[in-house]
């Protein structure tokens, strides 16, 4: 995919939005996000449509319901994909019932990502039933759209007559989704050979596996926990064949109480400007980092084995040679292949290690920015501590600086479809169940889950809000060249964290640097009840640093 490719996208959305004025739409009620970035542009370039950005999409659906029935005029809704279209469903049950016009249009990943393992992707045809007057799945933008703005008025009809209520329309849309994006997309699709049917394996069958291990592989491990058993057995494996793990910190490798070099402590750093594979062995859902992504994707001609027992092969990028529906601990234990070079091995430790050093040297440098913090928490944490990482920049400046140790940390996060929406609200299910959790938000996956603060006052609960002035996410994506970037993307909201924590009952305290985060954490977790640490951090110099941590990779190549 190339620029002009974006433009095409940013163009579809345009004659859509075009149509849409023209059959009297004046109201537009947008949440932020990546995949409906160029309906939101397209919305936010129009001068004759008042666009709100409004956070929270389930609070997005009813102010857009109070719009539209003050002006008694149809309002359009857009959120991006996953679970952010799902929080509309109140609203939209509430404007069918009182017949209130909306247009609810979703962003959806392109057909080749639907169905396997592609990370914020849900089946999102149908979604409301028999709630909406109508249904419209779009493809694609293509080069033709001049039907977009007939389509459009027919659409505002729809949710007018014979009888006043939502319509819904899905937009596909691939990347690069902002105008001026030139990144390379995935390369084109191959079929793979399903190896197997069963959960496991016999001789022959394995003989056939391990003739297709030759020279120099990884081993990668996505954002899911596969059991204690899986762990022990794909270490031995790694062992084994001499490759490098690859592991999500989601996936429970990275701090289990182990201290076994190959698994690489920084994947992100290495893969930015990782060496050629042979072969890949592929364990759970797909990594959610791009730069992990981009790796594989380098690496479309090598040998890529998904390995699934239940048969949901995760390959959003269509790279993958082999599917093998089997037992993933079942396999490591009886897989037997050659091992790959030693000098291959050495090479990525060698990168490993850098990576390791820079992290300190970033992390060392004294401001007060996430990957700090979350480092030296994850430092100072005691063996058998829980974590819960938000969602948005929180989880991947975990995945990017925090490492990996031999010490026992159960890392959770909301991964399958990777919104912001209640994510406090799942730390406080893990709390009630597990004793003391450590749940660190940004500043915007709090404020969209605020309501949680009811249920976090009585538990054993330990709140770190990193507040970066809106969505830090996208400073690191192509939406922050865009002159409607702050408005439309980062949407920094005006609220007051110590006024919230103190009204629902939390002690609070309010922290200037990385000692004073990890000293306010140590203090809370014998506390009764729940603390909320407020983080202030300037935005500024947090992409600063991740730059700077980020082109030490390149140096070390």
């Amino acid at each position: 995919m190339t620029a002009g490719d974006a433009e095409l996208g940013f163009r579809w959305a345009a004659a859509l939005f075009d149509g849409l004025a023209r059959s009297g739409v004046r109201r537009v009620v947008a949440s932020p996000g990546s995949r409906s970035t160029p309906l939101t542009l397209a919305a936010l370039r129009r001068p004759d449509i008042k666009t709100h950005v409004v956070l929270d999409e389930r609070s997005a659906g009813f102010f857009a319901l109070g719009l539209a029935k003050a002006e008694k005029r149809p309002v359009v809704l857009i959120a991006t994909s996953g679970s952010a279209v799902a929080n509309w469903a109140p609203a939209v049950v509430e404007a069918d019932m009182a017949k209130v016009p909306l247009i609810l249009i979703s962003a959806d990943r392109p057909p080749e990502l639907q169905n396997c393992g592609a990370n914020q992707t849900m089946d999102q045809i149908g979604l409301f039933g028999r709630h909406v007057r109508a249904f419209h799945a779009l493809p694609p933008p293509e080069g033709e759209d001049g039907w977009l703005s007939d389509f459009a008025a027919r659409v505002v009809e729809q949710s007018r007559f014979p009888v006043a209520g939502p319509v819904h329309v899905n937009a596909p849309f691939r990347e690069p989704l902002a105008p001026r994006d030139a990144s390379p997309c995935s390369s084109g699709a191959k079929r793979p050979e399903v190896l197997h049917g069963r959960s496991t394996l016999d001789t022959p069958q394995l003989e056939r596996v391990a003739a297709l291990l030759r020279g120099r592989g990884v081993i990668f491990c996505g954002p899911e926990d596969l059991g204690e058993d899986f762990r022990d057995d794909v270490v031995a494996l790694a062992r084994r064949l001499n490759a490098p793990i690859v592991a999500d910190i989601l996936s429970g490798l990275r701090f289990d109480g182990r201290d076994d070099p190959r698994i690489l402590a920084f994947p992100d750093w290495i893969a930015r400007a990782a060496p050629r594979f042979d072969w890949a062995l592929r364990f759970g859902p797909a990594p959610v980092g791009k730069a992990v992504h981009s790796w594989l994707r380098a690496n479309a001609a090598a040998v890529q084995i998904v390995v699934a027992e239940d048969g949901r092969f995760a390959d959003p990028d269509r790279i993958a040679s082999h599917f093998l529906a089997a037992d993933p601990a079942a396999l490591c234990r009886a897989l037997a292949a050659a091992p790959a070079p030693d000098d291959w091995l050495e090479a990525l430790l060698a990168r490993d290690r850098s990576a390791r050093r820079n992290a300190e040297a970033v992390c060392a440098a004294g401001p007060l920015f996430e990957g700090g913090l979350l480092r030296a928490l994850f430092q100072s944490t005691p063996d058998d501590a829980t974590l819960f990482l938000a969602n948005s920049l929180v989880i991947r400046a975990a995945e990017w600086f925090c490492g990996a140790a031999a010490r026992r940390i159960a890392c959770f996060g909301n991964r399958g479809l990777s919104g912001i929406d209640g994510n406090l609200s799942t730390a406080c299910g893990l709390a009630s169940a597990r004793g003391r959790v450590v749940a660190v938000l940004g500043d915007l996956a709090f404020l969209h889950d605020v309501n949680a603060l009811l249920l976090a006052r009585e538990l054993p609960l330990t709140i770190v809000v990193m507040d970066n002035g809106g969505g830090g996410i996208f400073d690191h994506l192509p939406q922050n060249a865009l002159p409607e970037f702050e408005r439309g993307w980062r949407t920094p909201q005006v609220f007051d964290v110590a006024a919230l924590a103190r009204s629902f009952g939390l002690d609070y305290r309010r922290v200037e640097n990385g000692a004073e985060g990890v000293a306010a954490v140590a203090e809370s977790l014998n506390a009764p009840g729940a603390t909320l640490v407020h983080a202030v951090i300037d935005p500024r110099l947090s992409l600063s640093l991740c730059r700077t941590f980020f082109a030490t990779s390149q140096e070390n190549a």
